[in-house]
């Protein structure tokens, strides 16, 4: 090595262990947020420190563990454990290391992750250095670079996603709704869907997750199903859309769009005003619909991964919601169409979108179909909602399919 009178063997043996006992297991969430589980066994395919590489004999033995934000390193001399957290909001990713159990205990470290075709990699800076910019260190720079590959013989361990399904309120069945959408989601993707729902009929139901800004905790997304147009205070509105601010994708079905409203639902919102706290997030405002009819579904945007492959389809009688106004990045992948009776101008509208919302850009799927029993057990419907999930929740593939070990499982 060129460091060789600086750098000796057993330094460098001495400082590699310490590295990976604070840092190796840091990329968990990064797979999750790429189509699968980072969760499995891994070892060292090649590494290196202040541009000098890591020979085999430093490397071999090493053993990684991730499983749920935690870690376990192992180099058949010792094992060390800790935590890690992953800002997927940058590019690339970055992370903070804590070792909880370990020679390093309580010594930060900082680093950036990026995916690989076969594992990932990622760059450490070392005895709290400032964080890598790139993927490469020199002499001198004090940083760590280092590749993973899954350990021979060894898969990915798929967790399944997990689900709230939030429905109650008026003027829809949600009794039996909230039970078609779990069976339906349950039978086509890896999804466990938790139920919290009120049989309340009115527009003000008083749903459990009301003052419980931590009512997402937990789950992977949320599914709002609700009918709460008259749930109007900002502050409970503010505890609604908190998880999803934080990052937590979701769903919106039908009457959800019609939910939190504050002001007159007919002004077009404007981002920041009070009334647009709730279309904000949606990226869509709708106010209304007409008479109940038959409505044509066409797909627009079929090089989305949600749509790939789907063919348009004609519903039963259903609400064809009105658009007041298109967020400028909500991407339209569905148009319906009725026939215009008594709305002339209001009877083709967007009715399948997808938005990022707020400073983590959180993955949001919308829906205005769904009125009707009939529709929500559609298997076109039920298909199209599934996609949205895995879409939402970054386990669907480019061509419309479940990342592995994310589509049906058998019971």
């Amino acid at each position: 090595m060129r460091n060789g009178p600086i750098l000796v063997a057993h330094t460098m043996k001495k400082l590699l262990f310490a590295l990976w006992s604070s840092l190796l297991a840091i990329v968990a969430p990064l797979f999750a947020a790429d189509l699968s589980s980072f969760n499995g066994t891994w070892v060292v395919a090649s590494a290196e420190i202040n541009g000098d590489a890591a020979s085999g004999d430093q490397i071999d033995s090493i053993v990684l563990t991730l499983r749920d934000g935690k870690y376990q390193f192992e180099t058949g001399q010792a094992t060390t454990k800790g935590t890690f957290k992953v800002d997927f909001t940058k590019t690339p990713a970055t992370m903070d290391v804590t070792e909880t159990e370990g020679p390093n205990v309580g010594t930060p470290l900082a680093a950036i992750a990026e995916l690989t075709a076969e594992g990932w990699r990622a760059c450490y800076a070392l005895q709290g250095g400032e964080r890598p910019k790139e993927f490469k260190t020199s002499a001198g720079a004090n940083q760590f670079l280092a590749v993973y590959k899954r350990k021979p013989g060894t898969a990915p361990e798929v967790k399944s996603i997990r689900a709230l399904l939030v429905a109650g309120g008026c003027c829809h069945d949600y009794a039996q709704q909230k039970e078609i959408l779990k069976a339906g989601l349950e039978a086509r993707l890896n999804v466990r869907v938790d139920l919290v729902f009120s049989p309340d009929g009115s527009t003000k139901p008083p749903l459990p997750i009301y003052g419980k800004p931590g009512y997402a905790e937990g789950y992977d997304v949320v599914i709002h199903d609700e009918c709460a147009s008259d749930i109007n205070d900002p502050a409970v509105i503010e505890g609604v859309l908190k998880p999803h601010r934080d990052g937590i994708p979701a769903l919106n079905l039908h009457c959800a769009m019609h939910c939190y409203r504050i002001g007159d639902p007919n002004d077009p919102a404007k981002p920041g005003t009070p009334h647009a706290f709730w279309f904000d997030y949606l990226g869509l405002q709708s106010s209304g619909h007409g008479a109940q009819k038959p409505i044509a579904i066409t797909f627009v945007d079929r090089g989305s991964p949600i749509t790939k492959g789907l063919a348009d389809w004609s519903t039963v009688n259903e609400e064809l919601y009105n658009n007041i106004q298109v967020w400028g990045d909500t991407k339209p992948l569905a148009r319906g169409r009725q026939d215009a009776g008594d709305r002339p101008g209001q009877n083709d509208t967007t009715v399948v979108w997808t938005h990022e919302y707020g400073p983590k850009k959180t993955r949001i799927f919308s829906t205005t179909i769904g009125h009707n029993n009939a529709t929500v057990a559609d298997a076109r419907y039920l298909d199209l909602v599934a996609r949205g999930l895995l879409w939402a929740t970054r386990h669907l593939t480019d061509d419309g399919t479940p990342a592995a070990g994310y589509g049906p499982v058998s019971k």
